[in-house]
């Protein structure tokens, strides 16, 4: 487990940054992917203890809530992406790219680090890409 209150390792992996257009086009896929994927388990639990209670619930019931939590998922997400990118850079994970080059340092030992890679793609502009 890493610990949060503890400062960057000074190594630094290089990251070559695509097209804005092809990063966010990633960076949706992975969020819808993700969010697919736990709604799909939520689905299973949600229509199991529906049943259990009504063995007749309709199957619009089970369509909303699907519907809901994946939209959810998806914002939560998100939202999580964002948090790990601003607290990253508030720490001194990130190091911002030089105006002349495309790239960005993200420190290697960065908690979450694969959020703030996701925040990173859905928000090119955002981040100065």
């Amino acid at each position: 487990m890493k610990q949060y209150d503890q400062k960057p390792s000074g190594k630094y992996e290089l990251a070559a940054v695509p097209p804005r257009w092809l990063m966010r086009a990633r960076g949706a896929v992975k969020v819808i992917l993700i969010a697919v994927a736990v709604n799909e388990a939520l689905y299973f639990v949600f229509t199991y203890v529906a049943q259990q209670i009504d063995p007749d619930v309709p199957l619009e019931t089970v369509s909303v809530f699907s519907f809901a939590m994946c939209a959810l998922m998806g914002f939560w997400f998100q939202s999580d992406a964002r948090r790990a990118y601003f607290f990253a850079r508030g720490k001194g994970y990130i190091v911002p790219s030089d105006g002349t080059r495309r790239t960005l340092h993200i420190a290697a030992d960065c908690p979450k680090r694969w959020l703030v890679v996701l925040y990173i793609e859905l928000n090119p502009a955002l981040v100065g890409l």
